[in-house]
């Protein structure tokens, strides 16, 4: 054997014995730590959820009610009528965990719907009809 084969072989048998240490060996996870943190505010998620029928930037606070209860204020898209809302909304409260009260259709305003949070406050969510 010539003093190229040689060479030849070497580098032959350290491809073969690379390519399989590539194939078997084993890889390591990459574990991604800007995860984005799940939300737990109920009031929050329950915002988002009914940002679907809802025109505006979110809820508005109401600054002529009472300190004892959460109250919030929406608007109601034009394209969705006062009945479809309100079953999106029921349900929606359920989802979410809120104990759903009483719905009162306010003339001229929209609805009003009594409620308390996952956490047992009392909570009233007003939702204005713009279409009027």
């Amino acid at each position: 054997m010539k003093w190229s084969e040689i060479g030849l072989l070497i580098l032959a048998l350290a491809a073969v014995t690379g390519l399989f240490s590539v194939v078997t060996g084993g890889q390591e996870t990459i574990a991604y730590t800007d995860e984005v943190p799940v939300e737990t505010d109920p009031l929050i998620l329950l915002e988002r959820d009914l940002s679907q029928i809802c025109c505006g930037s979110g809820w508005r606070d109401v600054p002529s009610a009472s300190t004892d209860t959460i109250v919030k204020s929406m608007d109601l898209l034009d394209t969705i009528s006062v009945h479809r809302a309100n079953l999106h909304i029921t349900r929606t409260l359920r989802d979410h965990g809120f104990g759903h009260v009483v719905t009162y259709l306010v003339p001229g305003t929209g609805l009003s719907f009594l409620c308390h949070t996952p956490d047992g406050e009392p909570m009233r969510f007003e939702l204005n009809d713009t279409s009027r």
